[in-house]
């Protein structure tokens, strides 16, 4: 529920302030300047650390990269788990190129793993992912562990007609049946022993086709023929001719037709392999056609060596895939760097099998904890023209929340750049804090009033009122030091001690403020949530982040130095980046928590940064071997 902080009625906190903040007046981050009208100054950015280990710093960098969007924002850590989508894709790509995982046992052990979770799983049989483990393990030359399980779950998902189904409940589909009949055909399935599906597959062929769009026609078509191969039945042999038979000719010609118009029209990868393999199925393709394709899927393969089967401006698996299929096809190479960019997707821990590609989607927060933690690993983004036009475009967004607004202006500092020319946002940056300086601030609004105070210091914005919300935001303060409407809060406090200090003040008591902080510091040196008596019992990176940030900017540092800073190495990923908790905390929460993110990356590397005494960090480092 929403608490309010209230202006006391008779201001003497003037008096009160000026005697609580004498010491060390102005508490400073990197001597951050006193006056909430003072620019944003170099020595407020973040501080390389040069006591890092090169290796793992290396792998962070590389993570951040990985996390660009085509947009030049960035997104979180892509993830790191394997699927079987991408690891079939990969692997069957990979066969073309005619390479091997880098690694191949890891991978068949993991494809291993997977076939126990399908066999596993009870009446809940998915044909993708038996086609695509099975498929997979084929390609390494290795069999499945139960075979028998395997085919008794692609029987599950026959239909009464004899055609497949992806799971119980569909509909069968000629695409699941053939994956079907596929799977069963790699486990060494007599196929005469599944003859309704045979009678299903040759009824449908000999269906009109009443597929108006000609990509999805010639699918259907290449789709039936390769089924019925599997069956030893050539179409062109059945008895009754079908009508499909009387159109493939036409659409022959209307394929040829609408292929030679590249490489100077777009076509999907998708169109362009179902167009390639209908005409090699059922005739050749022409040596023009051929130069042709060649050279639109030279112009269509992307920067980082991969395609996409939309035309989209990122690798993904089936697009790559379909290139390399159709490139091999047709009898002619692609760039080698298809491979480099294949191999960017097995896990960096080297448990086996591929990681999901798909597209990033950015934001202004993420970006903004990118670039500043690639500034202290004394980095810079990969793509700053991209960026940069990123920050532009999320600018001239006509609704800004202050939030934003200092992320993006953090960003164009960090990169050397002008601020935004925004007479009007400036304006309205004035009319917010004047609202929350003379009415009472909900608890809500106190992310905001924070950088309200900080996107003024950047622009040098005058704010008027400014003593009201000051004396506002310390008379929540508690007997104990810390702030809260009813009992001393972690996030609270964080929020309080950091806006008075981007408006040039401090707690009334700022001892008892350090004091209460510090007590959140934990024997393993971390430290945990405290909200009243309520607690964690484990300590957390964001927690240890929002207390050490506040300690600095209360000139003060955690009590316990030396074991804070190995317990922030406890923090680090082994393949980079910072994870939420070393692998001993008991903290209720997911798996994944334990992954490297880049917002726990970031926030490590801030309390790092703003801890770093180099000698006694170094000192600590070298001795424990990191």
């Amino acid at each position: 529920m929403s608490r309010k902080i209230y202006a006391p009625v008779i201001i003497l906190m003037i008096l009160i302030i000026t005697s609580g903040c004498i010491e060390g007046k102005h508490l400073s981050i990197e001597g951050k300047n006193s006056s909430i009208g003072g620019e944003y100054s170099p020595s407020q950015e973040p501080k390389q650390i040069t006591n890092l280990n090169e290796s793992w710093v290396t792998d962070t960098r590389n993570r951040m990269d990985d996390s660009q969007g085509i947009d030049g924002g960035y997104s979180d850590f892509p993830p790191q788990e394997p699927i079987l989508y991408s690891t079939f894709y990969f692997l069957e790509s990979l066969k073309l190129l005619d390479k091997e995982p880098k690694y191949e046992q890891a991978t068949i052990d993991w494809l291993l793993s997977q076939e126990q979770e399908i066999t596993r799983q009870d009446n809940n049989s998915n044909m993708d992912n038996i086609y695509f483990l099975t498929i997979s393990l084929d390609i390494l030359k290795v069999k499945p562990a139960n075979r028998s399980n395997l085919i008794s779950k692609v029987m599950e998902l026959q239909m009464p007609d004899g055609s497949f189904a992806q799971k119980k409940g569909d509909k069968g589909t000629l695409l699941d049946t053939f994956r079907a009949i596929t799977t069963l055909h790699t486990l060494d399935v007599d196929l005469n022993q599944v003859p309704l599906t045979k009678n299903w597959l040759i009824e449908k062929w000999m269906e009109p086709d009443e597929n108006e769009n000609l990509m999805y026609s010639t699918s259907e078509a290449s789709l039936l023929i390769s089924a019925l191969k599997l069956y030893q039945v050539n179409v062109s042999s059945l008895q009754n001719q079908s009508p499909r038979m009387e159109i493939i000719k036409e659409q022959e010609n209307i394929i040829e037709n609408q292929l030679k118009l590249l490489p100077d029209t777009q076509m999907d990868l998708l169109t362009l392999s179902s167009f390639t393999d209908f005409l090699l199925i059922n005739g050749s393709v022409s040596s023009e056609i051929r130069s042709d394709i060649e050279t639109y899927l030279q112009k269509r393969q992307l920067e980082d060596g991969g395609f996409n089967a939309l035309l989209d401006k990122y690798g993904e698996p089936q697009g790559t895939y379909l290139a390399l299929k159709i490139a091999s096809n047709l009898g002619f190479d692609l760039n080698d760097n298809v491979s480099t960019f294949i191999y960017n997707y097995e896990p960096l821990n080297g448990i086996g099998g591929f990681r999901p590609a798909y597209r990033l989607i950015s934001s202004s927060e993420n970006t903004y904890l990118a670039v500043k933690s690639l500034k202290v690993l004394g980095s810079e983004p990969s793509d700053k023209e991209k960026l940069l036009k990123y920050v532009d475009n999320n600018w001239q967004e006509e609704s800004k929340k202050a939030k934003t607004a200092y992320y993006l202006l953090v960003i164009c500092n960090l990169l050397n750049q002008p601020y935004p020319t925004d007479t009007q946002f400036r304006e309205e940056v004035k009319t917010s804090f004047d609202k929350f300086a003379n009415q009472p601030i909900d608890s809500n609004d106190l992310e905001e009033v924070l950088y309200l105070a900080k996107v003024a210091n950047l622009l040098g914005i005058e704010l008027n009122n400014k003593d009201k919300l000051i004396a506002k935001l310390q008379s929540s303060q508690q007997e104990d030091g810390g702030f809260g409407f009813e009992a001393s809060d972690l996030f609270m406090t964080f929020y309080v001690v950091n806006t008075l200090e981007e408006l040039g003040s401090c707690p009334v008591d700022k001892k008892g403020c350090i004091s209460w902080i510090q007590e959140g510091q934990i024997t393993d040196g971390g430290f945990i949530i405290r909200r009243g008596p309520v607690h964690t019992n484990s300590s957390d990176i964001y927690s240890t982040y929002m207390s050490v940030v506040s300690l600095n900017a209360l000139d003060a540092k955690p009590e316990n130095f030396d074991k804070l800073f190995e317990w922030l190495k406890d923090c680090q990923d082994e393949h980079g980046g910072f994870k939420l908790a070393p692998k001993y905390a008991n903290l209720d929460t997911s798996e994944s928590s334990f992954e490297a993110k880049l917002e726990y990356t970031s926030w490590g590397l801030m309390a790092w940064s703003t801890l770093s005494d180099e000698q006694t960090s170094k000192n600590l480092l070298n001795n424990s071997g990191t």
